[in-house]
């Protein structure tokens, strides 16, 4: 029978993977919270653990290796943009093998109670095929029968650049840190953990956290030096910093560093977590002839990013 979560209160819901929860997104959250506001009802947003593709086609190109947020980010920024609820679901192959009205009835109506959907014109969910066509107008038909208003979203502003979480992650690869920032609409940013590096940055007078990130999935943008805003475990003030992503060339290092100089602190960050915020990439990574040289150069990075984070 098709009924309802009472145990839930009605809402207004929108699907998607949102990742980055980039400015398209932050417009679509918002159209579900008006809507949501309007009737008197929830707003939530419906995601996914892990992406589609890359549960159903691992290896196919446009499946994502590297994420622009971790799960705990995304929901966070899904709900400061306005959400009431963020719900989060557990792709695998039993979900995905779900008909278009299946899902609405067992996911959306039954587990959620979703009253009305918001989804784009070219957006679609359910088990897909070569011989799929099912769309919007479909979604419309069993929303009707189903006690589902379905809803076109309206279209994003008009904007210089086509903004999708694919289009940010070749940017942050690329070194175009600027464009991914206007494109999420706030700094990118990592986490991770501080562990122990080689101390080489101590040696120059720039000791540095080194940082090992929290998720294998966090996308690392390109090598280079950064100026970016620190912040240290559940402080609320982020301190300016330079960072440098690379390899270490002027002392023949092989594997990706992330190492941080926090300016005006002296502390014991091992084991604590930081969390970066990108604000500006400085210049590319590049090897020294002699440490000195080295050294000559992060004096002349730190005035640079001193201020720029002022």
């Amino acid at each position: 029978m098709n009924k309802p979560n009472n145990d839930l209160t009605g809402c207004v819901a929108t699907i998607g993977f949102f990742d980055g929860v980039h400015r398209g997104h932050q417009f679509v959250v918002g159209c579900v919270s008006e809507m949501a506001r309007e009737r008197g009802l929830e707003s939530v947003v419906v995601t996914f653990d892990h992406h589609p593709r890359e549960v159903l086609s691992p290896k196919a190109e446009d499946a994502p290796s590297m994420l622009l947020t971790t799960l705990t980010q995304k929901r966070q920024l899904i709900l400061a943009v306005g959400a009431d609820r963020c719900e989060v679901l557990h792709f695998d192959k039993s979900l995905a093998s779900l008909s278009a009205r299946e899902f609405m009835e067992k996911v959306l109506l039954q587990q959620l109670n979703v009253k009305v959907l918001l989804t784009g014109y070219d957006n679609h969910f359910g088990r897909r095929n070569a011989q799929s066509t099912e769309g919007f107008s479909d979604y419309v038909a069993y929303g009707q029968e189903l006690g589902i208003e379905v809803i076109r979203l309206p279209e994003f502003p008009e904007s210089e650049v086509s903004i999708s979480s694919s289009m940010i992650r070749r940017a942050l690869r690329e070194g175009n840190l600027a464009l991914a920032n206007d494109c999420l609409g706030r700094p990118y940013s990592i986490t991770g953990c501080v562990v122990h590096g080689h101390a080489e940055g101590r040696k120059l007078g720039f000791p540095t956290a080194n940082l090992s990130p929290e998720s294998v999935k966090e996308l690392i943008p390109a090598p280079g030096v950064y100026a970016v805003k620190a912040t240290i475990g559940s402080a609320t003030d982020a301190l300016p910093a330079m960072l440098n992503i690379g390899s270490r060339p002027t002392f023949k290092g092989n594997n990706q560093t992330i190492e941080a100089h926090i300016f005006d602190f002296d502390g014991d960050l091992y084991g604590q977590e930081i969390s970066i915020s990108f604000i500006e990439r400085i210049r590319e990574e590049q090897p020294f002839q002699s440490p000195e040289a080295l050294r000559q150069q992060l004096e002349k990075d730190k005035k640079t990013v001193s201020k720029v984070t002022k």
